[in-house]
């Protein structure tokens, strides 16, 4: 007797729903999905015990016929294709006709519903064993489904679920997901009798994004609009600095509907480039437009994935979308309490020697004591500063240079309050738009080498980096080979060569084995740009005179990207005067107290 046999259809259900409920958001995924399909106007879950117990989801949409009802949690059921044909033109969240299906095949369920063109409803409870059981029910146009006892007949499923709170949290995420795209619509989620979420319809992104995202994300918002080669991409961005440490705040759908596709992800993350610190994240919805043909919506069991046709131009174009709309923002000031500047001063200048005690007794400037991270900040007074004043329109207005604290930042005193710069920021920000520039129009100036440096390296390293050759030669390196796993290095990028020696190429060396050569050409290539400005800007640490902070100053007002360096990291941040109030105790209930007890005390001496 051979070995393959055709499966039992009860078990064949029971795989076939696996691949579509993987958990309760799976199941509020599916059927907030069909109540889109159905015109709902407002949708509303009800979950408890993280859906484990139960999910209940209304929708006031156009409602299951009557004759419907009977097959409408048979495998293969579906109203949204009738003929071949069909398949090539969904205009619907998806045509598998496995969600009720399988919801049915894994858990108890009560649908109870209206359609519009009927005024008696009706109910459908469809329980493990039982023949499913239909009655005439009342209730207004639309659909309830109640599903309880999730994976209960299946308990090596169930034993895989998550604590309730997670559920829970999965449940949110989709929920939100649709929510965002479709603000057309209303979404409410009560989670065991606690309302969570409660956004009407009809509400503009940012009124619902602050619902749920919060003011932060809200204030932030930027809009994306383009159309090309048929693709129209519309939705929103957050304005950098705003950002988030992963990619759970990068939302994208295909004609509204969420789904996952990483080369979207890439496409914006290399939009915002540089405007963002290494390890954060943007923030966007963005939705694409195409036409429904060139959209296969059911590669996926869940219909997380669609597949688009020519998906390399689609990614192009939110890529253009997003840079030209990050090019028309007006990047407001970087703003930074006290504490958090103490706090970022701290960190960036770990390991580093206070400048008070490298200074001569008579040069130590006045010292700013607090407890915590960092013990004592040295003000030193550049030499040959003359005139104080520098005015810079592009940075706002007229500044007056008073320092550098810990040779590494810059301290300026406007009327207003106090503006700090990263020096070594600003310079790589400085020559990472110079040379970017420069490679962008194949005009990289370039230093030939007196004496050519000599790298040696390890085999892998050596082998690795004259596979480079051609990348590295458009940035401004001459590399060939020297014999064995050395290295000769005859020409480098002008900004670079004031400062390159053995040592310092070979630690570039490092860094670029490090970046690796994942991704195309071109993010390669910025890589390398980035890695060369870093390498070859100011370092902490050295001392800076009068002339030198002006000419730093004058180029960082120039640059286009001048409130962060290229790899993210704020270069300006600017302390003002009502934040430097609040932390002298000159304004608040404190200030105001003061101000009443020197009014009592006037008044005793008047009397």
């Amino acid at each position: 007797m051979g070995r393959i046999q055709i499966l039992a259809d009860d078990l064949v259900s029971l795989i076939s729903a696996g691949e579509v409920i993987e958990n309760p958001a799976s199941i509020v995924k599916e059927l907030i999905e069909n109540a889109l399909d159905a015109n709902a106007t407002n949708i509303d879950i009800r979950v408890s015990e993280g859906g484990m117990e139960s999910i209940v989801i209304s929708d006031n949409g156009s409602g299951i016929l009557k004759e419907d009802c009977p097959i409408c949690t048979l495998r293969h059921s579906t109203s949204k294709i009738s003929r071949r044909e069909d398949i090539d033109a969904i205009l619907t969240y998806g045509f598998r006709g496995e969600a009720l299906a399988s919801i049915a095949a894994v858990a108890d369920l009560a649908i109870t519903t209206r359609h519009e063109d009927e005024k008696i409803g009706t109910r459908l409870v469809s329980r493990a064993g039982e023949i499913p059981a239909q009655t005439d029910a009342s209730r207004p146009q639309g659909t309830t489904v109640e599903v309880t006892g999730l994976f209960e007949r299946i308990p090596a499923r169930r034993k895989h679920l998550s604590t309730p709170k997670v559920e829970s949290q999965r449940i949110l995420e989709t929920i939100m997901k649709h929510a965002i795209i479709r603000n057309d619509v209303g979404f409410r989620l009560t989670k065991d009798n606690k309302v969570i979420i409660d956004c009407p319809p009809g509400q503009i992104a940012e009124t619902r994004v602050l619902s749920l995202w919060g003011p932060d994300i809200a204030e932030s918002l930027v809009d994306v609009a383009l159309t090309d080669q048929g693709v129209t991409v519309s939705g929103f961005i957050a304005r950098p600095p705003m950002s988030r440490g992963n990619r759970a705040r990068e939302y994208f759908s295909v004609r509204r509907r969420p789904i996952e596709e990483s080369r979207l992800s890439n496409a914006v993350e290399t939009a915002y480039s540089t405007l963002l610190m290494k390890g954060c994240f943007p923030i966007c919805a963005i939705d694409i437009g195409v036409d429904i043909t060139r959209v296969d919506a059911n590669v996926h069991p869940t219909k997380r994935e669609v597949r688009i046709q020519d998906i390399d131009s689609v990614t192009e174009i939110v890529k253009d979308a997003v840079k030209n709309a990050l090019a028309d923002v007006e990047f407001p000031d970087v703003t930074q309490s006290l504490e958090e500047f103490v706090e970022v001063a701290s960190a960036v200048g770990e390991g580093l020697e206070s400048s008070r005690t490298m200074l001569p007794a008579e040069e130590q400037a006045t010292t700013v004591r607090r407890s915590g991270l960092l013990e004592q900040l040295a003000l030193e007074e550049p030499k040959g500063l003359g005139e104080k004043r520098i005015n810079l329109e592009a940075l706002g207005g007229t500044f007056r240079i008073l320092g550098q604290v810990n040779k590494l930042y810059i301290v300026l005193a406007t009327d207003n309050g106090l503006v700090l710069v990263d020096q070594h920021a600003a310079h790589e920000r400085i020559i990472y738009e110079k040379l970017r520039e420069e490679v962008n129009s194949d005009r990289v100036v370039v230093q030939e080498l007196l004496q050519p440096i000599v790298l040696r390296l390890g085999p892998k390293d050596a082998e690795a980096i004259l596979g480079l050759k051609e990348m590295l030669g458009e940035l401004g390196y001459t590399i060939s080979h020297f014999g064995g796993n050395e290295v000769l290095v005859s020409t480098l990028p002008e900004v670079l060569g004031r400062r390159a020696s053995e040592s310092e190429l070979i630690a570039l060396v490092d860094r670029i084995m490090k970046v690796g050569v994942k991704s195309a050409k071109e993010q390669f290539m910025d890589e390398l740009v980035k890695l060369t400005a870093c390498h070859s800007a100011i370092r902490a640490g050295q001392h800076l005179s009068a002339d030198e902070i002006r000419k730093l100053l004058t180029e960082l007002s120039r640059t286009e990207s001048r409130y962060n360096c290229c790899h993210g990291r704020p270069s300006i941040i600017r302390i003002g005067k009502d934040e430097l109030d609040k932390r002298f105790g000159r304004t608040g209930q404190e200030a105001m107290a003061r101000f009443k007890a020197r009014l009592r005390g006037q008044t005793r001496k008047s009397n």
